[in-house]
């Protein structure tokens, strides 16, 4: 609040300067204009005093002229000496009149009183008593300089003030845009370096101490410019290896777990394997053992059966009997499909042992020749159980696809994930294809399903560490993230392109030869997707 308060009492410095700037002149023509008026008093004083002593000195000679005439009782020589000074203009009227009688001796009756009962702004009135009997009356006409020098002093003073006025009004406009210019640039310029903008840089100017603001803004601006980039690059380089950091902890969280997860379901599986591939060979010999007596029990019935001529009539009816009961001749043929397929079993049996088996080794880090084809049917035989009867498998695979080099176990973990991923979206019953091409140096691999489809907000996530759309409980988050890291342990690329409510497909690139990637390998990535 209180800085709110503070800024609206703030006011611009060129509105300052000026406000200034104009009661600085407005001050200084009223005191001028006092000058003026004091000196015009002192001259109009001075007049009044001339006035003054010349109606005295009109008066004295009057009436020492009058004097003389009234003691001669002949006012012509006096008469004669006031129309003189009518004439030079140095009297206006002149009246002499008898106090006693009432009446004028010199002047006329009628414009006595007019003359001298009213007021006149252009005649100095005076009256002098001559005698007992007679006073003079009398009027020295002035200019009236007292009023017209009033008033033109007065308007005088006005068209200064004004003058003054507007001359300080420009002077403080112009005054203020020479302070004030070269201050708001440097205004202007700081609130750019507040928006991040160290590249603005303002010119000199023509006064001395505004240079000084404008160098040390310039340095300022410099030094921040500099420092900034440096400080952008530390935080990048920063950001960098904190990008790694958090790569190497995810890739570290998700190894443990992967790790774990598959060393316990290795062991498991080879366990279960172990354990059921005993009694299958065991049966499997047995059964070998099983198809060779029942062959040489057969050949042992089909040579007793060329002596029934010879048999007693009673003894040959209770074989023929027995014949009938045990249905020989349906049983000559069944005991072999029954054998046969006891066989078929039993290896299909040691074939998903084997593949149990290779699963096992998933985590052993050997490069080998990798048949894509072969793993990827392997892989749909252990899921067979998950696909059979409800899912169409379609394979177009190329003819000329070359076998690979890779971690095999890791290639049958990203197979795996993908293809119980894409009969877990096929709810009920679907379609999925499996198309392999070589392409140069490399193989292409595309599953197709026609399954659920995977949101746009979610598609960007699929990679990423311990995201699942599934429930909890029946997913970890970890399959596709390993799928990803092994992918491109192998120099290859992953993607995936899905769309609601019609499927999703997995595409993956590998090389054929397979070159090691290095720690360096890996931090350009990372550089890469944050310049990115």
């Amino acid at each position: 609040m209180k800085k709110n308060k503070m800024k609206k009492t703030k006011m611009k410095l060129s509105i300052y300067f000026a406000i200034l700037t104009t009661i600085t002149i407005v001050t200084t023509s009223i005191l001028f204009a006092i000058y003026l008026y004091l000196n015009v008093n002192n001259l109009l004083g001075r007049y009044q005093a001339s006035v003054e002593k010349m109606s005295s000195t009109l008066s004295m000679v009057i009436a020492q002229s009058l004097t003389i005439d009234i003691e001669e009782e002949d006012f012509s020589s006096s008469e004669k000496i006031i129309d003189m000074l009518k004439l030079e203009g140095r009297v206006a009227y002149v009246y002499v009149r008898n106090v006693v009688t009432n009446k004028i001796v010199i002047g006329d009756q009628k414009r006595f009183i007019a003359d001298t009962t009213t007021k006149q702004t252009k005649v100095k009135q005076f009256s002098r008593q001559l005698t007992p009997e007679y006073t003079i009356y009398g009027g020295i006409p002035v200019e009236n300089l007292d009023i017209n020098m009033y008033d033109s002093f007065s308007k005088l003073i006005i068209q200064i003030i004004f003058i003054f006025i507007i001359l300080g009004a420009v002077v403080s406009y112009l005054m203020s845009n020479v302070v004030s210019e070269p201050l708001s640039k440097l205004s202007s310029a700081a609130k750019q370096i507040t928006d991040g903008n160290f590249d603005i840089k303002i010119d000199e100017s023509q006064f001395d101490e505004i240079n000084d603001l404008v160098y040390s803004y310039n340095e300022m601006a410099t030094q921040l410019n500099e420092l900034y980039s440096s400080l952008e690059l530390k935080v990048q380089e920063r950001t960098i290896a904190l990008e790694a950091a958090n790569y190497k902890l995810k890739e570290a969280q998700a190894m443990m777990v992967h790790s774990e997860k598959m060393r316990s379901l290795g062991e498991l599986v080879a366990g279960i394997a172990h354990e059921i591939n005993n009694p299958v060979n065991f049966i499997h010999g047995n059964i070998m053992i099983l198809q060779n007596y029942a062959d040489d029990l057969i050949g042992l019935i089909d040579l007793y059966s060329e002596y029934d001529a010879k048999l007693p009539e009673d003894f040959k009816a209770k074989v023929e009997s027995l014949k009938q009961d045990i249905d020989l001749d349906f049983l000559r043929g069944d005991i072999k499909d029954l054998i046969r397929s006891c066989i078929e079993g039993t290896q299909r049996t040691k074939n998903i042992v084997l593949d149990l088996k290779n699963f096992s080794r998933m985590e052993e880090m050997v490069l080998t020749q990798f048949d894509i084809p072969k793993e990827i049917d392997t892989t749909l035989n252990i899921l067979n159980n998950k696909y059979k009867n409800r899912i169409t498998v379609v394979k177009n695979y190329s003819p000329n696809v070359p076998k690979i080099e890779a971690y095999g176990g890791q290639l049958n973990q990203v197979f795996m994930n993908i293809l119980d991923n894409a009969q877990d979206a096929m709810a009920e019953t679907g379609t999925l294809t499996i198309n392999i091409d070589k392409l140069d140096d490399k193989v292409k691999i595309e599953f197709i399903d026609t399954g659920a489809g995977i949101p746009p907000e979610n598609l960007k996530k699929v990679f990423d560490p311990f995201f699942t759309t599934k429930p909890v409980g029946k997913g970890t988050g970890l399959g596709m993230s390993i799928s990803y890291r092994v992918i491109h342990d192998h120099q290859g690329t992953i993607d995936v392109d899905s769309e609601v409510g019609k499927g999703t497909k997995f595409t993956i690139v590998l090389p054929i030869n397979h070159a090691q990637k290095t720690t360096d390998d890996i931090v350009e990535d990372l550089k890469d997707g944050v310049n990115s």
